[in-house]
């Protein structure tokens, strides 16, 4: 539970961090760091719903490291799920490269649910877009801030760290991602 600052002390809102703690999570951050350097393909997928007919419709991104290609997917069209009889996700699953989903996608509630909603299917339809047009490209290699805006929205990363995982963050660090003009997806 946060701590209410407001009336808090002094001495409570600096508090200093253990230092066994510090040096644990600092080995963590180099792990991240090593699992990012080793990937050839960063990417994943996240559930947005079920459409009509009662199919999974998935959206996925992979990040090739030499080349710095940056690849969207859909496994339906994000129209099919623009409809009464469909029915959208109301937690958010995402699910890394070569990784199973979960069971049932659609039961259960997750205690940060992120509900898809059509501002969401939007906003997604806006990154591909601009994905094959190339805005967000620096000499058609993907930038740091479109790769951001991508794994924020579909999948960051996960932080098992024994089976090679690493976060979105730490791909930007150690890939060399150009940094290329500011944009936002919304003009």
């Amino acid at each position: 539970m946060p701590m209410n600052t407001r009336f808090a002390k002094s001495k409570e809102i600096y508090v200093d961090t253990n230092y066994e703690d510090k040096i644990e999570w600092h080995a963590k951050l180099d792990a991240w760091i090593e699992n990012a350097e080793k990937k050839t393909v960063f990417g994943g997928k996240r559930f947005l719903g079920l459409n009509k007919n009662g199919n999974e419709v998935w959206i996925a991104y992979t990040l090739d490291k030499e080349t710095l290609d940056l690849k969207i997917s859909t496994t339906h069209n994000l129209d099919s799920l623009r409809n009464n009889e469909s029915k959208l996700a109301h937690k958010r699953v995402t699910v890394g490269l070569n990784k199973t989903a979960p069971g049932d996608l659609m039961t259960g509630s997750s205690k940060h649910a992120v509900v898809i909603t059509e501002n969401t299917l939007d906003y997604l339809q806006k990154l591909i877009d601009y994905v094959d047009m190339g805005i967000g490209k620096v000499e058609g290699k993907c930038s740091s801030q479109l790769f951001m805006y991508v794994s924020n929205a579909i999948y960051e990363g996960d932080t098992e760290i024994d089976k090679g995982d690493c976060r979105w963050n730490d791909i930007t660090k150690t890939w060399n991602l150009p940094s290329g003009r500011y944009f936002t997806i919304y003009g």
